[in-house]
């Protein structure tokens, strides 16, 4: 249905007056009739009846009225609708995202995006790196949040913020009675860690500081998450690596220590495909650095 005819028979129905009406819509009264005319022929139904003297609406014509001011609103509402997906403004953002990094920065994350477009859906699914990669590149999520470097250089990552790994212990460890602890500090412990395909990099970024530090750990009991590792080592089964205070429950039974030297840090970045840059994913991708900005 053309929307200009439906325009033009709305204001002559509405000013009863062929010149009015032209004025209204910016055209003259010779024009104004061709429109009305094309409008009747398309449905096949005298609309108006007009002499010198005066026009008034067919019984069809009012009945018609009603039904052309809908489809005028609901053309107006369906460009405005494409307007704001195409902004980015409504839809659907799918996000993966690691244990730890659930933990640590989503819930800021979320509450700022949220506040900026309030109808976008979010899903979450929890992935580790290695999930997250595969399923950007197949388009089954469009933001990945957890530790780069990624493996894939056809994905791009912004490191959003870093933080320290403290540790968490038994206060039945002996461990426990120093205030602050450094990697050789731990050589004869077992260690309680993410399992290694959650940050693969990261993962062997802590055995080679250990063995920097002069030793390989002992044993390895890997965990996930962060409440597992610390209702391990409340356990008095090994010391466990905490990456931020956010993930430091108050469990009786544990301590945290911090590192000093040299220390394993975790990254936190958002991921992307460099094909998929819509506005929703660089609102994501923003409000996600001001939280990293938040946290220093």
């Amino acid at each position: 249905m053309d929307r200009r005819r439906l325009e033009c028979f709305i204001a002559l129905a509405e000013e009863l007056h062929f010149h009015r009406a032209a004025a209204r819509c910016h055209l003259t009264q010779p024009a104004l009739s061709q429109q009305l005319r094309q409008l009747e022929q398309h449905l096949q139904v005298q609309l108006v009846y007009r002499n010198h003297r005066q026009v008034s609406l067919t019984r069809s014509g009012e009945v018609f009225l009603d039904q052309a001011r809908k489809l005028v609103r609901d053309m107006d509402q369906a460009v405005a609708l494409a307007r704001r997906v195409d902004r980015g403004e409504v839809g659907q953002l799918v996000v993966g995202i690691t244990v730890s990094a659930l933990y640590i920065v989503f819930p800021e994350i979320i509450e700022r995006f949220n506040q900026r477009l309030p109808e976008v859906g979010v899903v979450v699914r929890e992935m580790t790196m290695a999930e997250q990669e595969e399923a950007l590149r197949n388009g089954d999520i469009q933001v990945g949040i957890g530790h780069p470097p990624l493996d894939d250089p056809s994905l791009a990552y912004k490191i959003i913020a870093t933080t320290n790994f403290n540790i968490v212990l038994s206060e039945r460890n002996p461990l426990a009675r120093r205030p602050v602890l450094s990697l050789r500090d731990l050589a004869g412990e077992q260690f309680i860690i993410f399992p290694r395909e959650i940050g693969p990099q990261l993962y062997d970024r802590i055995i080679s500081l250990c063995q920097d530090a002069g030793f390989s750990p002992k044993v390895i009991l890997e965990a996930s998450p962060a409440q597992s590792i610390i209702a391990l080592a409340a356990s008095n089964f090994g010391i466990g690596f905490i990456a931020s205070a956010l993930q430091q429950l108050q469990r009786p039974g544990v301590v945290y220590r911090r590192l000093d030297g040299p220390a394993p840090s975790l990254p936190l970045g958002v991921a992307y495909h460099v094909s998929d840059m819509s506005p929703t994913v660089q609102a994501f991708i923003e409000e996600a650095e001001a939280v990293g900005k938040e946290m220093g």
